[in-house]
């Protein structure tokens, strides 16, 4: 007497580990690009339009920050849950400072509200709309347990062709937060007394002379090829000590 093995639904559905593994990479980068794209956006408002950044678009810029290192660890160092909880934390933060700056503007009717408008919302608005989205996106990855259990060790470790792409947008990302760091403090020393005195700093600040339109997009680009040959240069000498161990 036979009897016929039907297939159930989880080994229906369910992933081989490699592919789990590849999946979640490719939805890291794409995160990653994703806040990348933001952070070289509010670059370009500063220093190709002129646009100052206010204390909580400082801090929203700061929550794109801490959002990014999750996907980071994730693509260097494997999946871990840990590593989107670190990216929930820094979205609730960044999701603050953006929901007290929408509530600042919303408590005037006749308030333009700050900076420009992308499809009829500020960007503080579609800010709150990201860190959302990555809260909620976090949370379903961490529920997807494939990746976790596939033991998952990172591109560090994988010397394929995704890995010089992992560096390349690490080291860009790194480049955009070091030379925003760099400047603001900079700016910061030698305006805040003559625009603050010793009392608070405005919530819209004046906007300031700038590189133009083309000079800052010119600028985002510059570093993002910046990274690129920092990457290939990492990835070669990679290379050559995997070949001679």
């Amino acid at each position: 007497m036979t009897t016929s093995q039907a297939t159930s639904p989880a080994s229906r559905w369910s992933m081989a580990p490699d592919r789990a593994v590849l999946l979640s990479r490719l939805i890291n980068i794409a995160a990653l690009l994703g806040l990348i794209g933001v952070l070289a956006g509010s670059l370009h408002l500063q220093f190709g339009a002129g646009e100052q950044p206010c204390p909580l678009c400082i801090v929203q810029r700061s929550g794109m920050i801490g959002l990014a290192v999750g996907p980071i660890m994730n693509l260097l160092w494997g999946m871990k849950a840990r590593h989107y909880a670190l990216s929930i934390l820094a979205a609730v933060a960044g999701g603050a400072g953006s929901t007290r700056q929408i509530l600042l503007h919303i408590a005037d009717p006749n308030d333009p509200g700050y900076g420009p408008e992308v499809f009829g919302w500020h960007l503080y608005t579609w800010a709150l709309v990201t860190f959302v989205i990555a809260i909620v996106g976090c949370a379903l990855l961490i529920m997807w347990q494939a990746p976790f259990e596939a033991g998952d060790r990172g591109v560090l470790r994988d010397a394929g062709p995704m890995r010089p792409i992992v560096t390349g947008l690490v080291v860009w990302l790194s480049l955009v937060v070091v030379i925003w760091v760099t400047i603001d403090l900079a700016v910061i020393g030698l305006s805040v007394i003559p625009e603050c005195g010793l009392g608070e700093c405005p919530d819209d600040p004046e906007n300031t002379n700038s590189l133009g339109n083309l000079g800052g997009w010119f600028a985002v680009l510059a570093v993002g090829v910046v990274a690129a040959v920092i990457a290939a240069i990492i990835e070669r000498r990679w290379k050559a000590r995997e070949a001679s161990s």
